[in-house]
């Protein structure tokens, strides 16, 4: 047997990670005696409420620091973090985020342009000044309460105007020093958001996995990721009837979801994503459509188009990589080795279309999307995490699939 050639790659750095049920009492603990500056804390409104962990980080906090509070609604828009920034001490010792996607992102974009006061509009990509970024940058603690982008575990914030753009601010000196992740804290997550942000997580493992950029670590981490996913939401959503059993097996299930997620973060960091999240990424800058939903809903119809586009590649030795990688992603999810290339897409389809249609089945036409209203999106797709898709797919191509969503 001759050994398989490999490619050149990177690996990204990744934060120091702290994983566990409950392992954010233990950073409670160690936040007395840490630090004595400014600290910020940038947390959603719901965790910023007296008994939350936000309300705890904070009175743990004022025994030794000075603390500045900031509460992020919805998605952060430049604006949002120039404001904010502007009523930090550049000195400051730390910033904690506390909550899901947005609020970790709006919480990497403020650490980074507290020492300087730079504007983040020097540095967004596409629609910025087009500045390098040089730091320096305050030290950035993550402790994610959703399941979803893995931006704990990323070096790029995402950042919107409605209507118009929806923009990184990326670079390495971003990403966190410490990500805490404690799944206990997903169980003050609704269901629908707790869906919809782990569909985003998967699909981010999914991408990530048959990407143009994949490499061997990357796709290991994805199929551990992708393992951890099956199952998760069915027992977050029907744990075991016995009384001895069901919490236990309710907390692995939220576990699991998490462990996904921020490897999907590392993932996706170092190998890219697709076209799902090519057009997703335009979708939420045009309309006010959830991430995890539009990435839930274009899952499948894009796996689909992927699989018949690659059928017909003119480089059918080319096309043979990809199409095994979602074979052996039809095999694991189906839990049927045996299944031959085809009937693994098959049962690849099959599994995605129960998934979205079982946990997150509402329509895009919900948020505005019409079939004479996508020009925009199609036009703004090119860029970004489209160049990772595993073949290139035409507008019409993308149109069908946006319109099988609505």
């Amino acid at each position: 047997m001759h050994p398989q050639s490999l490619s050149s790659f990177e690996i990204a750095p990744i934060p120091h990670l702290y994983f566990g049920w409950g392992i954010r009492h233990q950073l409670l603990q160690q936040l007395e005696k840490r630090f004595q500056g400014p600290v910020v804390l940038i947390c959603s409104h719901f965790l910023a409420q007296e008994g939350q962990f936000g309300w705890q980080l904070k009175s743990t906090l004022q025994k030794t620091c000075q603390v500045q509070t900031f509460t992020i609604r919805g998605e952060p828009s430049p604006e949002t973090v120039d404001q904010i920034v502007a009523q930090c001490q550049p000195k400051t010792e730390v910033l904690i985020a506390l909550g899901g996607g947005s609020v970790l992102d709006a919480g990497k974009a403020i650490a980074g342009l507290i020492p300087s006061q730079n504007s983040v509009l020097d540095y967004l990509e596409g629609v910025g000044a087009g500045k390098s970024f040089t730091g320096p940058t305050c030290p950035f603690i993550a402790i994610p309460t959703t399941a979803g982008t893995g931006s704990e575990t990323t070096k790029n914030a995402v950042l919107s105007r409605v209507g118009q753009f929806k923009k990184s601010f990326r670079d390495n000196q971003l990403l966190a020093k410490e990500a805490w992740l404690d799944p206990e804290l997903l169980e003050t997550c609704p269901k629908s958001v707790l869906y919809a942000t782990g569909m985003d997580a998967f699909t981010q493992l999914l991408e990530s996995y048959v990407t143009l950029k994949a490499n061997p670590i990357t796709d290991a981490l994805a199929w551990r990721g992708m393992t951890a996913f099956l199952g998760a939401f069915d027992a977050i959503d029907h744990p075991e009837p016995a009384e001895t059993h069901s919490s236990k097996h309710r907390q692995q299930g939220l576990s699991n979801l998490m462990l996904a997620a921020s490897l999907s973060g590392t993932t996706l960091a170092n190998a890219g994503l697709g076209a799902v999240h090519g057009l997703a990424g335009p979708i939420g800058a045009f309309f006010d459509a959830p991430h995890g939903v539009v990435c839930a809903k274009l899952l499948a119809p894009i796996t689909i188009a992927n699989l018949q586009a690659l059928n017909a590649h003119p480089d059918a030795s080319f096309a043979a990589t990809f199409l095994e990688k979602y074979a052996a992603v039809g095999r694991l999810v189906s839990q049927q080795d045996a299944l031959n290339t085809q009937q693994a897409h098959t049962a690849l389809i099959t599994y995605l279309q129960q998934l979205t249609a079982t946990y997150v089945p509402q329509g895009l036409a919900s948020y505005g999307l019409r079939s004479d209203n996508l020009e925009p999106i199609l036009a703004s797709c090119r860029s970004g995490s489209m160049l990772g898709n595993p073949t290139p797919l035409s507008d019409e191509t993308l149109r069908k699939a946006i319109q099988g969503c609505l």
